[in-house]
């Protein structure tokens, strides 16, 4: 089996280097659009890993690549921190797989009204209410919360609250849901989702979910929550097309790390509803800043929530990502981040893992200097602007796709 840390040669070009290296060689005229395709494969170019990306695979049949030959709906979670929850990174993903399957009725899949929390949401939805919620992060405490894929809960104890999410997108195209599964808790087993104006009909319902299924899509919705006790709490919904051939469910939390998703309660049982094919944790960027880094607590820590994983989704293949490189104060490179890869690559070997590197993808210590110098980064030299996360959404997705 090929090893993660050590380069091999591969017979496979990526596409995009072929395809760059084709339009320099036979020129094309410089108009607008073909200046920015340039430009992007020059960025490309001065990737030097950028013919080691592939997905390693610790596991004897791993439900890789992705296949748009699937005859059943792909289903896949990817949770993370900062650099998930803006959806930039897993937003391009979304985008390029529903095109890769030649799926024009893309599914959000997982949603958390992150806007509402007062905190950076993906452009894809938005949430509106007048109802009186409040708050919760698994990064406040060490007490587990009723949190799952977000890491987050909002909480109300008014009567009959209300909730309305819009797909609606200037931006990226309005986007259509016929199925929505609301995760709650609550006082009252009684509690009750009512869509105004829709008709439905209720596909399954236990004390921590409710699972509509509407007569036709809609791009928003406005709902009523009755027969709540005292207290109602949100994890998130998933709006589903019933026509989609792949569902990609995203969350992040900002400042999340792995113990943060530790204290999430509800996560293995979103995870057991989902039901994905593919599980992908993204995490250890806040485990390597923090300034009392340990890496047997962390090493430790990752591998229970990967048993965690493992247990809630028994059949799923899980995809552990290396971190991108970083610098701690915008001065110096996190020595940390490769005992982060160490013990990542460890964990996934041990509990038959997947693996995807992109710290080395990216060049290795020191490279997101060279990725600011390509306009890549934002200013804090931690995190990718929205350019750069679609390019390594572009990268995850060629991975993903790509034999094993």
């Amino acid at each position: 089996m090929q090893s993660i840390d050590k380069p091999y040669k591969t017979k496979r070009v990526v596409r995009a280097t072929t395809l760059a290296l084709v339009l320099f060689i036979v020129g094309i005229p410089q108009t607008t659009e073909t200046m920015v395709i340039n430009s992007k494969f020059k960025r490309l170019s001065l990737l030097p890993n950028l013919g080691l990306n592939r997905i390693i695979s610790y596991q004897d049949n791993p439900k890789l690549p992705v296949s748009s030959s699937n005859s059943t709906i792909f289903r896949i979670v990817h949770i993370g921190d900062s650099h998930i929850q803006a959806g930039f990174f897993t937003g391009e993903v979304r985008r390029l797989l529903s095109s890769y399957y030649n799926d024009s009725a893309i599914s959000v899949g997982y949603v958390f009204p992150y806007n509402l929390a007062g905190t950076n949401s993906p452009s894809d939805y938005s949430f509106t209410s007048n109802s009186n919620w409040t708050f919760r992060k698994v990064l406040i405490s060490d007490e587990c919360i009723g949190a799952g894929l977000s890491g987050m809960i909002m909480e109300t104890a008014d009567i009959n609250p209300s909730l309305s999410v819009s797909l609606k997108s200037k931006k990226n195209g309005d986007k259509y849901f016929d199925e929505i599964t609301v995760l709650f808790e609550s006082e009252s087993n009684e509690i009750e989702v009512l869509p105004e104006g829709i008709k439905f009909d209720v596909k399954s319902k236990d004390a921590n979910h409710v699972h509509l299924k509407f007569d036709s899509p809609v791009s928003e919705a406005n709902f009523q929550f009755g027969g709540q006790g005292a207290k109602l709490s949100i994890s998130g919904l998933i709006l589903e097309n019933s026509k989609s051939k792949i569902v990609y469910n995203s969350a992040g939390l900002n400042g999340a790390d792995v113990k943060s998703y530790l204290r999430a309660a509800s996560l293995g049982n979103q995870l057991a509803l989902i039901n994905p094919q593919l599980v992908i944790v993204s995490l250890g960027t806040n485990d390597a800043y923090h300034p009392l880094f340990d890496a047997s607590t962390f090493s430790s820590m990752l591998d229970s929530l990967v048993v965690r994983v493992k247990k809630a989704v028994p059949n799923s293949t899980i995809l552990l990502t290396i971190p991108g490189d970083h610098l701690v104060s915008r001065t110096n490179p996190n020595p940390n981040l490769l005992l982060v890869k160490e013990a990542i690559i460890t964990t996934a070997i041990e509990n038959g893992c997947c693996v995807w590197d992109f710290h080395t993808l990216m060049g290795g210590e020191g490279s997101i200097r060279t990725w600011n110098g390509m306009g890549l980064t934002a200013p804090d030299l931690l995190h990718l602007n929205a350019k750069g996360y679609q390019l390594q959404g572009e990268l995850l997705f060629e991975a993903l796709t790509t034999s094993i």
